[in-house]
């Protein structure tokens, strides 16, 4: 019975960590782990489920929730994502299933270059492009139908189309634009400077991004096969990619493959593998899909890629939690695509047993990593004259002795509420995006605040306005009247939080954004929670019981029980508070006349800041969005209402006054 309830924890937790990837990758372009890594949390997920067959299996979705900000589109035909192999075994399996399901000796399959970028969709009414969306979630994307039309070469028109046309394929920007673009910006890759650049609420901003696309698929055309549609896609002048061959067998597959990997640096776009499918059409119909893939196609994912370079210094960094991580500084390489100029060493055992020293010739990896990794040393190449790298016995930035931390190859710098980089990386960690996201405060403004002593521990954040009355901010390069009005309105606005979010926020060790979802939801209200926290120190009970919440486990107990043991953390925790509003968990947000509804706010709120609003509504289980869309439930209409009030009248939107928001809530 202890396993059965051990391991359903594990699987909610492992379903929790999906979700959370699967909302990084799909709608926020921003992905924390590989493709590989997220391929072993399905894989483990799998083996749970597979041994208990009383659970349902998680549904493996096709990408993430469209985005608020964009009014919605429902996918005539679902946009569905494809299987994977990562081996010739997957391959091999993947073409003899056909065979036997349709009961064929020969089957034809087109090959085609997996492009590494953002689906979408365009519509055409006889000929005349009326529309664009994202993929979204497969079944509802983002209408993003204006900055589809600046992508250069893009076909408005199509002579001669009758009816409906839809095209599909992959919006990307090569690997020489990215580098242009990436002078004076900071994307990570060129998928996400890609999706970044798709999805800009000013179409100007898109118009002036280098966007590229090649289509590949067309519905409700006369095509028999895959190869007439490309033929027909290219007559039509839609960009397709010339890479293509027609095979019967897997020797033919094989090949292309291997042909593709080895030319693949040369081609000035990203992919990351080769794409097989029925090329007969009409057979591709009866072999279907499951919820989340066609069963005709398959994809065949390149393995990790590889560049070498020179390591020139070994830096440490010093988190929020202390923990000393040493990072290289690379000669800058190009790794498929991506300008790489650093990599992650883990720990000071990593760097022992690749024995990495300063002045080495090194093979960087990546594979869709946010921060690529040192595989191996290239020795021969070593100068006699280079020595190993002596891991630092006090901590860089305070100078204080640094501690081993018992189980782990990790060091920590103990001086949690003295060191500055501990200190300015808890600052950074509560204004990020899942925490208070406290917009014109990032990393840059919290160092700056900081080093003038207006900003020194979290609290602060919320009397700055306070501070700045003696202090002539003006004068300060890069702060003017407006951007100084702005970020002061931006504090304010985050005066009222979610739970959740304020418990992420705190930086607390084993708390990340699931972590702190399932507290919330279990205490509900912030004095609950709270309550419950100060007394862990001393009461075994509660202890107990909060290890017992699935999902979070005798390792986050101990790391909750430790902050709360600390005076200083309950003093920040207090003085924080006390300019706060948190909100609590809605548990029966189902029974909501706001449930499941699209609100939109405009004009000026009087009883209430426009975050607090927006977070009462989604405590509701309201969607919050900040464009109107005939799938929009409610105008909310401070005073001075903008032009949303006028197109919500002629779309029909039912319209509340403050008033009658407030009495609906």
């Amino acid at each position: 019975m202890a396993d059965l309830k051990k391991m359903i924890e594990e699987l909610t937790k492992l379903r929790d960590q999906i979700n959370y990837h699967n909302l990084l990758y799909y709608q926020k372009h921003a992905p924390e782990i590989t493709d590989a890594e997220y391929d072993e949390l399905r894989q483990k997920a799998a083996e749970i489920e597979a041994r208990l067959p009383e659970i349902d299996r998680m549904q493996d979705g096709v990408g993430a929730a469209p985005d608020e900000k964009f009014s919605k589109v429902k996918h005539q035909e679902p946009m569905l994502s494809l299987d994977n192999a990562f081996d010739e075994q997957g391959v091999e399996k993947f073409l003899s299933k056909i065979k036997r399901f349709l009961i064929r000796d020969e089957i034809e399959i087109l090959c085609e270059p997996k492009i590494d970028g953002l689906s979408f969709s365009a519509v055409y009414e006889d000929g005349r492009f009326v529309r664009a969306a994202t993929r979204g979630d497969g079944f509802v994307g983002e209408d993003v139908t204006s900055n589809v039309a600046t992508i250069k070469g893009f076909p408005k028109t199509l002579q001669g189309v009758q009816g409906r046309l839809e095209v599909r394929g992959e919006i990307y920007i090569s690997n020489s634009d990215f580098l242009k673009l990436n002078e004076s910006n900071a994307f990570a890759n060129p998928r996400n400077a890609a999706a970044g650049s798709l999805k800009q609420l000013d179409v100007n901003v898109t118009a002036s991004r280098p966007l590229k696309y090649f289509a590949y698929s067309l519905i409700g055309g006369a095509e028999k096969s895959q190869s007439e549609v490309l033929n027909r896609l290219d007559a039509l002048g839609f960009c397709v990619n010339e890479h293509q061959f027609l095979t019967d067998n897997i020797n033919g597959m094989l090949e292309f493959y291997n042909k593709i990997y080895d030319c693949r640096y040369s081609l000035d776009y990203d992919i990351d593998g080769i794409v097989y499918k029925v090329n007969n059409l009409a057979l591709q119909s009866r072999l279907g899909s499951t919820h989340k893939a066609p069963r005709s196609a398959l994809a065949y994912k390149f393995s990790a890629v590889y560049a070498k370079t020179k390591l020139n210094k070994i830096f440490i960094q010093i988190g929020r939690t202390g923990i000393l991580t040493p990072v290289a500084d690379l000669v800058p390489v190009n790794v498929g695509g991506v300008l790489v100029s650093r990599a992650s060493l883990h720990n000071q055992d990593e760097i022992k047993r690749k024995d990495i020293r300063e002045g080495d010739v090194v093979t960087v990896k990546r594979a869709g990593d946010v921060i690529p990794q040192i595989v191996e040393v290239d020795k021969d190449s070593r100068s006699k004259n280079v020595s190993e790298f002596v891991f630092p016995e006090a901590c860089p930035e305070c100078g204080s002795k640094v501690q081993n931390v018992e189980g782990e190859a990790a060091v920590r710098c103990p001086e949690e509420f003295t060191c500055r980089a501990q200190i300015i990386a808890k600052l950074k960690y509560f204004i990020s995006k899942d925490a208070f996201d406290i917009v014109g405060l990032g990393g840059k403004q919290i160092e700056f605040f900081y080093d003038l002593g207006l900003i020194k521990q979290i609290p602060d954040i919320f009397t700055l306005e306070e501070k700045l009355n003696g202090f002539n901010l003006k004068q300060q390069p890069g702060w003017g009247e407006k951007s100084i009005a702005g970020l002061l309105n931006s504090i304010q606005n985050k005066k009222a939080i979610a739970l959740d979010r304020l418990i992420f926020s705190l930086g607390v060790r084993f708390v990340g954004r699931v972590t702190a979802k399932l507290l919330a939801s279990y205490y509900t209200s912030y004095n609950n929670w709270y309550g419950n926290m100060i007394k862990l120190p001393l009461n075994k009970e509660i202890f107990s019981e909060l290890e017992s919440i699935g999902g979070v486990g005798k390792k986050t107990a101990e790391s909750l029980k430790s902050f709360f043991s600390e005076e200083r953390n309950m003093k920040m925790l207090n003085d924080l508070i006390f300019h706060l509003n948190v909100l609590p968990v809605n548990v029966n947000s189902s029974d909501s006349i706001l449930n499941n509804k699209i609100v939109v706010f405009t004009g000026t709120l009087l009883t209430m800041s426009r975050g607090e609003a927006k977070v009462r509504a989604e405590a509701l289980g309201a969607k919050v969005g900040s464009s109107l869309s005939i799938k929009t439930d409610y105008l909310i209409a401070g005073e001075n209402p903008g032009s949303k009030y006028k197109k919500a009248m002629e779309l029909g939107i039912k319209i509340l006054n403050e008033d009658q928001w407030r009495s609906l809530i």
